[in-house]
Formats: structure tokens, C-alpha cells, sequence
């Protein structure tokens, strides 16, 4: 007698997403995603991620919540005052549904998300709220070519944007010369007393919230299922809720745009670690696969120390400039300001080229570039996948040494 079953469709929490026509649930539910940002928009975009039942879902953030984002932030309650953001959300995406892993990143974008995070992820979500970080991530992105949806909103107006490694422009392409001065400045040595001038709030409310995200999310499903005819790839969707008017704006590519650097094979090293491994050890790995002498990028200005004039003793350092607060820079003895010594790249004589990697500003996981006169080769630390709760992948056949 055959086995006949009456299936409850109201006890299937993916029934009417099975049925849609617009997309595969089955390529949904094996989708890896990265939102950076957990505030207003990082809450919403989470939540729409954790009902649609992705696989895996990695925050970045590096606030703790504050009783001002219970009025905008579907996730956070009274009692996570002063917790990690990224804390407060991973807990709360499980409770809405247990079938989604969650990975926390606390801390900044520079400073803690490595490469080999960003190239696990199907499709990145950025929920920032400076230009700063955005050209960050846009760079991260480019060079593993991982698409990304940025949304940003003040007051009733928003902004959606979804950008395509190597189609169509990039978020660096639409940059006003006004803006990518700004951005020098921040980075330089001057950033360590401008940086903290964009710790503004921007005024939001929680329907722009609602919208924005839904419409990243969207934005992404799409571009997650390969229909970038029908996406904003290489668009911008202006979301005007004053006057309820939705219009797209698009930009041209600018061939010579910085933003387009892409790196090449990646090697996997399960045997190197941002704590445990030196840029002399890179640099003798890139000697031994290639027979050049190379020299590490780093990726980011590092200030490796200060030296002070007047007192004419020196404080090796070893941290991102990005992370130097400006009272660091005035000496703690007679209080005048030290000169402050940075690097972008490490040759392999320097005194730092013993010190670990994550002292130099590398994350865990990061890809780190090495180049030769004729040849260039990735790195990955993949010796970090397990601690931050991510799997080792196959291992990648061998890179072939670029040509400069």
C-alpha cells in the first residue's frame, strides 16, 4: 500500500518563499552573507536575511547599543545597553530563526575584517554611515570581486546602490574631487586630528529603516541569483519620502579609478596566522615560490613609531594610523608633539619585519600581497578560518607568480 502523506504547509516556515517565482530557495539557504554595520539599517538588513533562512550571516560593527537606537533598531531591548552590537544582533537573529548560523565581528572595519572573510561571502551589505568606511569596503570588495548593496538614509531621504567588481562603476567612480580630498586628509598623518570630525549623528527614523533595508535586500537577492539586468548593479535608486518620489541615477566608469585594484589566485597557507606569522616569513615563502626578493604591501599606513625631539627618545608603536588617537601623538613626558614615522610596506630589513602581523595592522584571515620585480603572489592567513568560526575551504591549487 503506497505511503500517502498529507504535508501541513502553515508548519513550513519556507513554504511561500518555495513558491515564489522570483527566486530559488534552495540557492538562498546556501547563501553567505557580510553586513557591516549593525545599527539602524544592520538590524533590518539581518532580520530580512534571518526570515529569508540564509545559511550564514557575519556582523561587523564596533559600537556597544545605546538606549537613543531603541526607537530605530528592531533587535536591540533596554537590557543591552552598553553590549556589543554584533553581540545583541547574533543572539536575537537566532531566536527569530534558529536554522541561521551567526558570526560576530566586533570592532572596525580596517582594523578587524580580514580579506578571507569578505572572499567566503556570496554577497556584502554595507550599512555605514561615513564615506570613509564605504571606499574601505569598496576596495575589500574589489579586490576579491565580491558585489556589495550600500543603502544609506537622513530623515525621509535614502539612497540604495549595488556595485559589481569589474561592471560598470565602482563606489570610488562617483566620488566629487571636494570628497576624495576629504578622504586623503582622514588617511593621512593630518586624519589623526580630523578623524573625529564625522562622529556627527545623522538624524533617522525607523520606516526609512524599514524601507532601505528591504530594499537592499532585494537588491541583493537579485544580484545573488545572477539577474543584474533587472538590479541597480552599476545604479543608484534616491528614495525620496517627503514628496514619495523614487527615481535611479547612474555614473559612468572611470577606467583610472582607484578603486579597481582586483588581486589574482589567492594561496591558501592553513600554516600562517595574523599573531603568529612575520612579514619576513611572507617574504621568504614569496622567495622560495617565485626566486625573487619581494617586499610585503601592507595594505594600510601603519605608524611603526614617534620620536620625540626634544626628549630624542623614540616609541616603536605598530598600529594602524586609522586607531591613533591624536593625544598619542604628544609626548608623555615634556608634552610637545613627536614626530610620527609610518609605513605602508615592509622590505624585510626594518625591525618590524619580525613583529606579527596583526602588530603591523593585519587582521585575522586577511589576504596579504607580496610583490617581486616581475612578480606578485596573495596570501591568505588561512591558519585564522577555525577561530573565527568560518571553515577551511578545498585547498587552492598553486598561484602562478603575476606579472607586474
Amino acid at each position: 500500500m503506497a505511503d500517502l502523506r498529507v504535508v501541513d504547509h502553515t508548519r513550513d516556515r519556507y513554504h511561500s518563499l518555495a513558491i515564489s517565482s522570483v527566486w530559488e530557495l534552495a540557492k538562498i539557504r546556501k547563501t553567505r552573507v557580510l553586513v557591516v554595520g549593525a545599527g539602524a539599517l544592520g538590524n533590518e538588513v539581518c532580520k530580512n536575511l534571518a526570515m529569508m533562512g540564509v545559511q550564514l550571516i557575519v556582523v561587523l560593527d564596533r559600537d556597544t547599543v545605546e538606549m537613543a537606537n531603541l526607537s530605530r533598531s528592531v533587535f536591540f531591548r533596554e537590557k543591552d545597553h552598553g553590549r556589543p552590537k554584533t553581540e545583541v544582533i547574533a543572539r536575537q537573529v537566532k531566536e527569530l530563526n534558529p536554522d541561521v548560523q551567526v558570526l560576530q565581528i566586533p570592532g572596525d572595519l580596517d582594523s578587524e575584517l580580514g580579506l578571507g572573510v569578505v572572499r567566503r561571502m556570496d554577497v556584502v551589505f554595507s550599512c555605514l554611515d561615513s564615506r570613509l568606511a564605504r571606499r574601505s569596503l569598496n576596495r575589500l570588495c574589489g579586490k576579491v570581486g565580491k558585489p556589495w548593496v550600500d543603502g544609506a538614509m537622513e530623515d525621509l531621504l535614502g539612497e540604495v546602490s549595488v556595485f559589481v567588481a569589474g561592471e560598470g562603476p565602482c563606489y570610488e567612480c562617483s566620488l566629487t574631487q571636494t570628497q576624495k580630498t576629504w578622504i586623503a586628509q582622514a588617511t593621512s598623518c593630518r586624519g589623526i586630528a580630523l578623524r573625529n570630525l564625522s562622529l556627527g549623528k545623522v538624524p533617522t527614523t525607523p520606516t526609512m529603516g524599514s524601507i532601505i533595508a528591504a530594499l537592499q535586500v532585494q537588491e541583493g537577492i537579485k544580484v545573488l541569483h545572477g539577474d543584474l539586468k533587472n538590479s541597480l548593479a552599476g545604479k543608484r535608486l534616491i528614495v525620496n519620502c517627503n514628496i514619495n518620489d523614487f527615481y535611479v541615477t547612474s555614473s559612468q566608469r572611470n577606467e583610472d579609478c582607484d578603486g579597481h585594484d582586483q588581486f589574482g589566485t589567492v594561496t591558501e597557507m592553513p600554516a600562517f596566522t595574523a599573531q603568529g606569522t612575520s612579514a619576513r616569513a611572507l617574504i621568504g615563502r614569496f622567495k622560495d615560490d617565485t626566486g625573487e626578493d619581494g617586499f610585503v604591501e601592507l595594505g594600510r599606513e601603519v605608524v611603526t613609531e614617534f620620536r620625540c625631539e626634544n626628549c630624542n627618545k623614540t616609541e616603536h608603536l605598530g598600529e594602524p594610523l586609522h586607531v591613533v588617537d591624536e593625544s598619542r601623538q604628544l609626548c608623555p613626558q615634556c608634552g610637545q608633539a613627536r614626530q610620527v614615522n609610518t609605513t605602508h610596506a615592509v622590505k624585510g630589513d626594518e625591525t618590524y619585519a619580525d613583529w606579527p602581523l596583526n602588530r603591523l595592522g593585519i587582521p585575522k584571515l586577511d589576504v596579504v600581497e607580496v610583490r617581486g620585480e616581475r612578480s606578485v603572489l596573495w596570501y591568505e592567513l588561512t591558519g585564522d578560518a577555525e577561530s573565527l568560526g568560518l571553515e577551511v575551504p578545498e585547498p587552492a591549487a598553486a598561484a602562478v607568480p603575476s606579472l607586474v
